[in-house]
């Protein structure tokens, strides 16, 4: 497993770094469409099958609701506004089957394309971010006077946070490559999670699509002519900082560690199946007080990464 992380992070930097041959008649990166990057920028809804392997409870479902609806606030498409009004549930396999504090996450984005390079093909982003997170909880942050256990049953949870960074894609024959670099700080939130829940974060994604349909085809197998099987690898690194008063600053406990495998088969459209490992802080409001480590599988459904060819008219 360590070995594939490492491969893949050392064909993405390759890739999406400036490359040296740039007048290389034999090697040009194709042209990349705004669509096709904001598909790789945003993040998949999902719906997993149970609690996976590991240490979560045992649920029938865990989902991630997160449509998006793009603003465009430019004739050339230069910005854009787009607004998600995100819901993670988790349906538990108890009497009564409840969804427990789901998180309520509404943001709004602004995105801007900084650079679009007629020679080498890529698309240079940047993005600021307002959220909020929360459980629609208001009962008392513990679950007794003690304020030693946390009351992950109605106990209140709200933060509001600030994001901004960078991505960029770039594209060659059937493949796609994306990375992303970004922080976000956490300016306003209950009082009860001071020195518990670390403000600042900071994150690096890389996410490679392969059109495995596309490259057959082009080996002369017709059966493929047409068709997209795509194959995903995506990589999620991040670090929590800030005061958390059970950590030292160096504490591995404030790494989080996300890895997803994905497949689509021509025949399934849209549908999309995966596994993925998550190490680190559990992402699901009130139960962030917990190192969450798991392995699962389920099925996502989003934009489709390898859209029908949309240029720009060039001026």
């Amino acid at each position: 497993m360590k070995k594939n992380f490492l491969l893949i992070i050392l064909a993405l930097i390759t890739c999406l770094s400036s490359s040296a041959q740039e007048d290389s008649v034999r090697f040009r990166w194709d042209e990349i469409t705004w669509n096709e990057t904001m598909d790789l920028f945003y993040e998949p809804g999902y719906l997993t099958f149970a609690g996976g392997i590991g240490n979560m409870e045992p649920l029938l479902f865990e989902g991630n609701i997160i449509p998006y609806y793009r603003i465009g606030i430019d004739a050339v498409k230069k910005w854009a506004v787009v607004l998600s009004p995100q819901v993670i549930v988790r349906m538990y396999n108890k009497y009564s089957y409840p969804v427990q504090t789901p998180s309520y996450m509404p943001r709004v984005i602004l995105v801007h394309q900084s650079s679009k390079h007629t020679r080498e093909y890529h698309d240079w982003f940047q993005y600021v971010s307002l959220y909020h997170h929360s459980n629609g909880q208001d009962g008392y942050f513990y679950t007794d006077s003690t304020n030693t256990v946390v009351n992950t049953h109605d106990g209140s949870f709200a933060t509001n946070w600030f994001e901004a960074g960078v991505f960029a894609s770039r594209a060659h024959s059937s493949r796609q490559y994306y990375a992303k670099l970004y922080g976000k700080y956490c300016f306003n939130q209950d009082t009860m999670l001071n020195g518990m829940y670390g403000r600042w974060r900071f994150n690096f994604d890389l996410k490679f699509e392969w059109n495995v349909a596309k490259t057959l085809s082009s080996m002369g197998l017709r059966f493929f002519d047409e068709k997209e099987s795509i194959v995903s690898n995506t990589l999620k690194f991040g670090v929590i900082c800030g005061n958390v008063e059970k950590l030292n600053s160096a504490d591995w406990r404030r790494i989080v560690l996300d890895y997803t495998l994905s497949f689509r088969p021509s025949f399934l459209q849209d549908v999309t199946l995966f596994c993925q490992y998550y190490w680190g802080e559990d992402y699901y409001n009130i139960y962030f007080n917990r190192i969450l480590r798991v392995f699962r599988f389920g099925i996502t459904a989003q934009s489709r990464f390898f859209v029908k060819e949309q240029k720009m008219v060039k001026k």
